[in-house]
């Protein structure tokens, strides 16, 4: 099967994937590499073991905590809230969720 390696990536056509389908799997597993599936030159899909999956859905949790925490430390900065008075709002916040949600149980 003819395809073009460049570092860890394989890409791959949709013709060669279809085909060799197993073959292509077994080297991503084997490997731990990823393919590119191209149709007419151009990328539409990824084909990656379930290890660099993981690995990419843990960067993205971790880039959303760090935008939360940038986010949240900015809003503080503009408020001007101390770390006592944002403490406070929060555990308020906390106590208001907590009621609601269990007011309406009752």
């Amino acid at each position: 099967m003819a395809s073009t390696r460049i570092n860890h990536k394989r890409i791959v056509t949709t013709t060669q994937v279809r085909r060799n389908l197993n073959s292509v799997i077994q080297e991503i597993r084997r490997r731990r590499k990823y393919a590119i599936i191209e149709k007419s030159g151009s990328p539409v899909a990824v084909l990656l073991s379930v290890a660099e999956y993981e690995q990419l859905l843990r960067y993205k949790r971790l880039a959303m905590f760090d935008r939360l925490t940038r986010d949240l430390g900015e809003a503080v900065e503009r408020r001007g809230l101390s770390e006592a008075e944002l403490m406070a709002e929060l555990e308020e916040t906390k106590r208001e969720i907590f009621r609601e949600k269990y007011a309406q149980r009752a």
